[in-house]
């Protein structure tokens, strides 16, 4: 699963071939926060007004990348009031396009989820007998950013919701608002390290990671081109502005496609991966600092 990550991005920051234009640090994000999601988008002045499809004569840089910001955890359109979302912030590739919360996004809006990076709670035993969970930081070793495959949907801000003095959206009702979920697999198992280690990768970080948590949040590859993991994401499915939709199998079949492919490569990103056990300081919310991130000792696993 993903519960908690890192965002460290500099206002010069590119993701996923966007600027980041603004500075955002946040080492404790925790589910509800706002954080920023990729989402494509059809440009209006290439679409043909008549037939509703791209017009196949405009710009070949028909569809815009974007960057949102979302609020942590996918509130479907029947969601009675926004405190549904701190149940919704992970979405399980096995059941995604049956589970009611998230089979209309499933299909019709995929994003991607950019981190710095992520942390992730070892349960180990100490030498008295005890269960103790350690947490750790997933980062890539190149210092980019990692992208994970996720889920967007709009929900309407209910009058309950409005009407709610210690809610964060009073005042609010009628209004929309975009939230966001991470779609997660299973961690690496024995045959997936070893196809690793055939084809020439480093699998240690798999390895690490089998032994560190049961699930893994989706890793999208991005190296800019149009056929890279990212881009083949957010254009499965529905892409947002597209006024001519296919009919609903044939996105879900599309999207179903999609995350079939990502999730066969997916261990392949991990070979960029690298992770260190951190302070327990990063189980309190409240706390939020870059020394969050810094590695401390373990003296359990003996993993660092």
């Amino acid at each position: 699963m993903c519960g908690r990550y890192v965002l460290e991005f500099d206002h010069d920051l590119y993701v996923g071939g966007r600027k980041v234009g603004t500075d955002i640090y946040n080492f404790n994000v925790a589910p509800t926060t706002t954080v920023p999601i990729l989402i494509d988008r059809i440009n209006p002045e290439s679409i043909d007004q008549e037939s509703g499809t791209i017009d196949s004569g405009s710009d070949t840089s028909n569809i815009n990348r974007e960057i949102h910001a979302a609020r942590w955890g996918l509130l479907p359109s029947w969601a009675k009031d926004a405190s549904f979302s701190s149940r919704a912030f992970n979405a399980r590739s096995e059941t995604v396009f049956e589970k009611p919360t998230f089979r209309n996004a499933a299909v019709n809006g995929h994003c991607a989820i950019p981190v710095t990076g992520y942390y992730e709670w070892k349960t180990q035993e100490t030498a008295a007998g005890k269960k103790q969970k350690s947490p750790y930081f997933i980062h890539r070793n190149d210092g980019e950013p990692i992208y994970f495959a996720g889920l967007y949907e709009w929900w309407k801000i209910t009058k309950a919701e409005s009407e709610n003095p210690r809610s964060s959206y009073t005042g609010q009702e009628g209004q929309w608002l975009l939230s966001c979920s991470i779609i997660t697999m299973d961690s690496p198992d024995e045959f997936a390290i070893a196809e690793l280690s055939a084809e020439g990768l480093d699998d240690a970080p798999a390895m690490q990671l089998s032994q560190l948590h049961d699930r893994l949040p989706v890793p999208l590859h991005f190296d800019g081109s149009e056929n890279d993991a990212l881009t083949q994401w957010l254009r499965s499915g529905r892409i947002a502005g597209e006024m001519n939709v296919p009919s609903a199998g044939m996105l879900t079949v599309s999207a179903r496609e999609s995350l079939h492919d990502i999730m066969t490569n997916a261990y392949r990103q991990t070979t960029q991966w690298t992770m260190h056990p951190v302070s327990n300081a990063v189980g309190n919310v409240r706390n939020n600092g870059p020394e969050l991130i810094e590695p401390v000792e373990d003296l359990l696993s003996g993993m660092l």
